[in-house]
């Protein structure tokens, strides 16, 4: 019986966002990332400024709610001043690259990210709609390298250094401003944060975050 509900309940909801309507959105992101340490030793020394870049559905359930899911390439990083030597390693064989006490080294990590999501529009107003936009980001890491003009050290692979899965949250908002139709162009303002450690070392919980624009076209 229950198994029924549930799956009336679907059908019903399925039903209600096609009547909805689906909208497809393509949209960048300039945005600034920094690396945040729970460790004394371990000094965020700056942020990095990087583009995050995807597609996203928006399912609306009601004319001012909808579900949204998307695909993104997201570009982050950070700066960091470790107060201890430590060994990165570079890769399977393993490689290690040395990074002496006090050094600073620019981390450059790229994810494949799936943002889930809850989207609340308010009604049109002339052509203009204000929206909020948050939810979860899994993303998995793609590609992680180093530089140190120190050491110089130009965008040396850390890959094995770096967790492979990553969850953030995020929080959005600004406006859309309907062209023709359902075209409309997106400006807004967006914050995401890590829940867990970007990195595999113990003896640090290292986490992530950015700020940045939200630019974007609805179609």
């Amino acid at each position: 019986m229950r198994k029924i509900v549930c799956m009336l309940a679907l059908f019903l909801l399925l039903g209600n966002i096609h009547a909805q309507g689906l909208e497809i959105g393509v949209y960048t992101e300039p945005q600034v990332a920094w690396i945040t340490s729970d460790e004394g030793s371990v000094v965020n020394e700056g942020s990095v400024i990087h583009l995050n870049s995807g597609l996203r559905f928006d399912m609306f359930f009601t004319e001012n709610y909808a579900f949204t899911l998307g695909i993104e390439m997201n570009n982050l990083g950070g700066k960091l001043t470790y107060g201890d030597t430590l060994l990165f390693q570079q890769n399977d064989t393993p490689l290690y690259l040395e990074v002496p006490a006090g050094t600073t080294m620019k981390h450059n990590l790229q994810y494949l990210g799936l943002p889930l999501g809850l989207k609340l529009k308010t009604t049109e107003m002339g052509y203009t709609t204000l929206y909020f936009h948050t939810g979860l980001l899994p993303q998995y890491n793609i590609k992680a390298v180093t530089s140190s003009d120190a050491l110089d050290v130009h965008r040396e692979t850390i890959k094995p250094e770096i967790n492979v899965f990553n969850l953030n949250y995020f929080v959005s908002g600004g406006i859309e401003y309907r062209l023709a139709g359902n075209t409309a162009i997106v400006a807004g303002f967006k914050w995401t944060s890590g829940f867990n450690d970007v990195t595999k070392n113990d003896f640090a919980n290292n986490n992530i975050r950015s700020a940045g624009l939200h630019l974007g076209i609805i179609f």
